[in-house]
């Protein structure tokens, strides 16, 4: 059987345009479309872009009078941003009835009133009240570049934050931090500490801890008058191991563990005196994978990111979760439906931030889209 590709939808946040990001059976961006809609949500005008971000095409979607779609005009553009004088085709679609039974229906398409391809087409639906929120990415050109960056951490000021960043090998990442000012955003690497798996800063902004690979070692730097201190291992010292560190306000220390005495999910080294506690289990559920767990100081919840099957693509299912630790057994976990498949989610209250990674990118929404709240005069700082 042919290998299904995955495809991704956003929208605007007045419903006006949608953004469909393509993937390859390897799960990687192969490029995406922007749909200008209508009132009534139909497509009716789209722009093809490249996965370099470079456009190759245009075109005016043509509707019939009853509401059915009779097709649409393409026409090629150029890397030079011309449109091309032989690019244009006009394509025309007819869809047989939606078998409501196996949810599948045909599309024959012609090309210039040649019929040249026929399709066979899925539909499915969830019960997702709204689509997800368009999320913007942080600080464009400083923190958000055309490189990779991923695994977000902030202090509880919003003026120190980490991150980590890479090329084309998502296994070579490079930490660094990023201090917040009046003229915006500084970003400099962390040395001394070389390649990471991910990392997460103190909520006071002044200990680095991070994962060396999957399943640790841990490691934590300080930055001390002016300096960064020599890294200093937990994993020997205290014996704690694993990877997506955070810290909380009290100092304890969560890890994700797959092979954990619980099972696959979010532990907790207990801070004591100037160490740790051996690691215990804080929110292991029964299924899927639970990871990158952060406690906010907003409403007092654990963010955590689920993937209960084999793709972790959106649904209704896998994406970000809020638990109220002193629920049993996470009964009182919800799930943030404005977010889809996303980790390293850490609500900024001082920025009035949602942020997040989806690997490629950090991205940031308003506290306010996943019921949140926070000083929303002070989110434009961010984006200087």
């Amino acid at each position: 059987e042919p290998t299904p590709y995955r495809e991704t939808f956003t929208y605007a946040d007045d419903g006006t345009r949608l953004t469909t990001t393509y993937f390859s059976e390897l799960g990687d961006v192969t490029g995406w479309t922007e749909a200008d809609l209508d009132t009534g949500g139909r497509e009716v005008h789209k722009r093809y872009y490249r996965a370099d971000s470079s456009q190759y095409g245009e075109e005016d979607v043509l509707w019939n009078a009853d509401g059915t779609k009779r097709g649409w005009d393409f026409r090629r553009i150029e890397r030079s941003g011309t449109v091309s004088s032989n690019g244009a085709a006009s394509f025309r679609y007819a869809y047989e009835a939606f078998d409501e039974a196996s949810r599948w229906t045909i599309r024959t398409r012609s090309r210039d009133g040649v019929a040249e391809r026929v399709e066979a087409r899925t539909l499915a639906t969830t019960d997702r009240p709204r689509p997800f929120r368009t999320a913007a990415p942080l600080a464009p050109g400083t923190i958000s570049t055309s490189a990779s960056e991923t695994s977000p951490s902030f202090s509880r000021d919003g003026r120190v934050m980490v991150f980590a960043r890479y090329g084309d090998d998502w296994s070579e990442k490079t930490p660094f931090v990023a201090r917040l000012t009046d003229d915006g955003w500084s970003v400099a690497p962390i040395p001394g500490i070389g390649l990471v798996y991910n990392l997460a800063v103190s909520p006071d902004g002044e200990t680095v801890v991070y994962a060396v690979g999957s399943n640790g070692p841990l490691l934590q730097v300080r930055y001390e008058q002016g300096g960064w201190s020599e890294p200093e291992s937990l994993t020997a010292q205290y014996g704690v191991s694993g990877s997506y560190p955070a810290l909380t306000d009290a100092g304890d220390l969560l890890v994700y563990k797959s092979d954990g005495s619980a099972g696959n999910g979010i532990y907790v080294a207990r801070r004591r005196e100037e160490g740790f506690d051996p690691i215990a289990p804080l929110y292991v559920p029964d299924e899927g994978t639970t990871f990158d767990g952060v406690v906010s100081s907003v409403d007092d919840v654990l963010f955590v990111t689920r993937c209960l099957d084999d793709v972790c693509a959106p649904g209704d299912q896998n994406g970000v979760w809020a638990v109220e630790l002193g629920g049993a057994d996470g009964s009182a976990a919800r799930k943030i439906a404005a977010l889809p498949y996303v980790w390293g989610v850490q609500p900024v209250e001082a920025l009035g931030l949602l942020v997040f990674t989806d690997g490629e990118d950090i991205l940031a929404v308003p506290l306010g889209a996943a019921g949140l709240s926070g000083r929303a005069n002070e989110q434009q700082s961010v984006s200087r």
